[in-house]
């Protein structure tokens, strides 16, 4: 009776089971195992002649119990309601001592009825007697996976534990489609081709299948303007593509008219996700694309700054492919066009005018922007691409603007009185504290959104300042490939908080000192020594060189368009940095053990004045303010420099202007009448510097926009550097020209008054 009852109780459980089915992924620990499981698809059938003992206490592979199959025929079935993947189980021969012995089966099945072995392990091949992981992948068609005993030996039993059955991977059909050798997703666009009109052309497609199902293509047909020109070369008609192979589609292209020639390509098939897998095809009868009708309008400029501008412009009628927009430092309207059948790219040159972008886009920023320049663009529509590229040359969109000469706000240094005993402090005050930009983040900030220029190939270039030497790179920049450096123009081992690198602290990272140079041969040859006019040259890289100046010291010397911002920086570093945590910022002499001597503040001075800032530095001020929060006090004005005596880090009384010695102070001249002004923008007075090759009688003029000459005086100049000061009117804001004039040329400069 008890037998009976436990087959009659077995048989109405599968019963209720039997087409339940276990969701994937699906395990089972047999911890609290009774016989039943709490999970649907999951079934445990006993031998109805043996005693029924379902499960193991203890020994499982966390510790708990196992699952228990000890008679003949009892097994474990589990219906799933998928594809199964890989399936894991433990097993143990359990016996009195030696080796184990009897069949297991594990088995699969597709329907529940006919089944097929997926491991067996028998007398002669037995499971192991310690619990141990085994590993099973059923068919991608079976439903069903079954641990059975199929044949026992007495004394031999088997333990079973943590089932898990993975999800399988559905066999389906995967389209991906391919012209020539480029992959070209649904709704795409091939890569433009072409072919004479009239000739019929073939185009080379691949169908292939990355799926494991069998892919059906039924129909390739074409719609669109131009569906007439393409036709199917082979296969005709429907086919059929094996599991991750490939089918080649030939189609005939042949135009029958010159210009754009466009059509969708529609390959119905049985991908369930790509059913009508959709190619744009991009082709050209001839030998250019059709040109465009219309051309951009509107151009206009906003957000503009001395060192950045934005423009936009409203698209042309028609939906033209493109545009290219050409950029030129100029007053006049650009008049250089692009070449049809030439694809230019970002930084190529048009003429004299540069490539700014070539692309849909309807705005954009301009970058490399200098202070109070102007500068002026060009937008022209096109259709095609490459050597199909066909450009509207006729009425492009035209428009210029005039970067901001400075943005130093009004007021800035009201707070800094050079008349005061406390200027120094009033200065630093000014500028520190500030925002501290890390070091390593110079790639992000100054090269990236500011020194970085377009060259040609789509890459850009980086300028190392003192040897004027260019790299051209692919983005993003790398110091370490490049052999550059972040030059610290104030050395680091100057800096009486040496090291300042670990951790990083503000001076070591103010980027208002750090440039772009050449490791090898540039920075490394500069090195911690101070810099200076050469007289004796050991070394020379490009328009740099070290050696001894006048005093027999070794020094290194910048190119010429360097040595005041150099200058600028380094005392910008002294003032800036002057005082805090009690330190004091004097140019240290001597610098080392090694370099007995110090930085001759007298050079800097003079570099300072020969050299002031020009629309490139006045504009990375600007740019340096917006993200550090401060300013270097010496671009903004000059004469601050003659007032501190950087030696020990005092304010001189006694002041001449400009500061600085002169004597032995060199730069290359080409012309007699080489004048500086400065400050430039001003605000109503500012001087001129003069450095005159011929000594004589000069005129300094200076003139409005109408012509007329409002400031005037005459000079008797000696041979070398004259300083002439207008600070006797003050002009009103606007444009002007300052002329300097000899009795056989003349000279003019641009002076902006805000």
């Amino acid at each position: 009776m008890k037998k009976k009852a436990i087959l009659t109780s077995v048989l109405a459980l599968f019963g209720t089971m039997a087409f339940a089915q276990a969701t994937l992924p699906s395990t089972e620990n047999f911890n609290s195992f009774t016989g039943v499981f709490g999970q649907a698809g999951w079934t445990y059938v006993e031998n109805p002649a043996g005693t029924p003992n379902y499960s193991y206490a203890t020994g499982g592979v966390s510790g708990t119990a196992m699952g228990r199959l000890d008679e003949t025929m009892d097994y474990i079935e589990v219906f799933t309601g998928g594809q199964m993947g890989t399936t894991t189980y433990w097993l143990r021969g359990s016996n009195s001592g030696g080796a184990w012995q009897g069949t297991f089966n594990v088995l699969e099945s597709v329907n529940g009825s006919t089944w097929t072995n997926l491991a067996t392990y028998t007398t002669a091949s037995p499971m192991a007697t310690t619990l141990t992981q085994y590993t099973v992948t059923p068919a991608s068609a079976s439903r069903y996976i079954r641990w059975e005993f199929t044949a026992k030996v007495s004394g031999h039993n088997v333990a079973i534990d943590d089932v898990n059955i993975t999800a399988g991977v559905a066999l389906v059909q995967d389209i991906n489609v391919k012209y020539n050798t480029t992959s070209v997703l649904t709704g795409g666009t091939t890569p433009i081709f072409g072919a004479p009109v009239g000739t019929p052309t073939p185009l080379n497609f691949s169908v292939e299948n990355t799926g494991l199902a069998t892919l059906g293509v039924t129909s390739v047909t074409f719609t669109g303007a131009d569906a007439a020109d393409f036709s199917v070369t082979s296969p005709v008609g429907a086919f059929s593509v094996n599991a991750t192979s490939n089918q080649a589609l030939v189609v005939s292209f042949n135009a029958s008219a010159p210009g754009t020639r466009v059509a969708d390509m529609i390959i119905a098939n049985d991908d369930a996700d790509e059913a009508s897998y959709v190619i744009h095809l991009n082709a050209v009868g001839g030998t250019l694309a059709t040109e465009p009708t219309g051309q951009a309008s509107a151009l206009a400029f906003s957000n503009i700054k001395s060192y950045r501008a934005a423009y936009s412009f409203t698209a042309a009628s028609g939906s033209p492919d493109g545009y290219i927009v050409l950029r030129k430092t100029s007053s006049s309207p650009i008049t250089d066009v692009p070449a049809d059948g030439t694809w230019y790219q970002r930084g190529d040159m048009v003429g004299t005018s540069k490539v700014v972008s070539t692309s849909t886009d309807l705005n954009n920023t301009l970058m490399n922007v200098w202070a109070g320049k102007d500068y002026q663009l060009a937008v022209f529509a096109y259709n095609g691409s490459g050597s199909f590229t066909n450009y509207n040359t006729v009425n492009p969109a035209l428009n210029g603007f005039t970067s901001l000469a400075t943005m130093l706000p009004a007021g800035e240094y009201s707070s800094v009185s050079t008349a005061s005993p406390s200027f120094l402090t009033q200065l630093q005050a000014k500028i520190n504290p500030h925002t501290s930009i890390f070091y390593s983040n110079y790639a992000n900030t100054m090269i990236n959104l500011f020194e970085a220029t377009d060259t040609i190939n789509g890459q850009k270039t980086i300028t190392c300042k003192y040897s004027g030497e260019r790299v051209i790179y692919t983005p993003p920049f790398d110091w370490t490939n490049n052999d550059f450096s972040r030059e610290h123009s104030y050395c680091h081992n100057w800096m009486p908080t040496n090291p300042a690198d670990n951790p990083e602290l503000p001076e070591y990272n103010d980027q208002h000192h750090l440039f772009p140079c050449k490791q090898t041969d540039v920075n490394a040859e500069r090195s911690n020594y101070p810099l200076g006019e050469v007289i004796n040259v050991q070394n020379v890289y490009l328009d740099g060189k070290s050696g001894l100046n006048a005093l027999g010291q070794k020094v290194y010397e910048p190119r010429d368009e360097q040595k005041g911002n150099s200058a600028r920086a380094i005392m910008y570093v002294a003032a800036c940095y002057n005082g805090v945590s009690g330190n004091n910022w004097q140019f240290r002499n001597p610098i080392s053990g090694t370099i007995a001597y110090g930085q001759d503040q007298e050079v800097l001075k003079a570099w300072h004045y020969m050299d002031p800032p020009d629309s490139y530095e006045i504009a990375r001020n600007d740019f340096l303010d917006s993200l550090q929060g401060n300013r270097n006090p010496f671009i903004d004005s000059m004469q601050y420099a003659c007032y501190i005596d950087f030696s020990n880090m005092t304010k001189i009384t006694s002041v001449t202007i400009p500061c600085g010695s002169f004597v032995g102070v060199k730069e290359n001249k080409a012309s007699q009448l080489d004048f500086s002004v400065f400050p430039n923008p001003s605000a109503g007075t500012f001087s001129v510097l003069l450095n005159a090759d011929l000594a004589g009688e000069y005129t300094v003029n200076v003139v409005d926009v109408t012509g007329r000459i409002i400031e005037t005086q005459a000079v008797k100049a000696k041979l070398g550097n004259n300083y002439i000061s207008f600070a006797n009117k003050v002009l009103p804001a606007g444009a002007y020209a300052v002329e300097i004039s000899s009795a056989s040329s003349k000279t003019v400069k641009k002076l902006i008054v805000q």
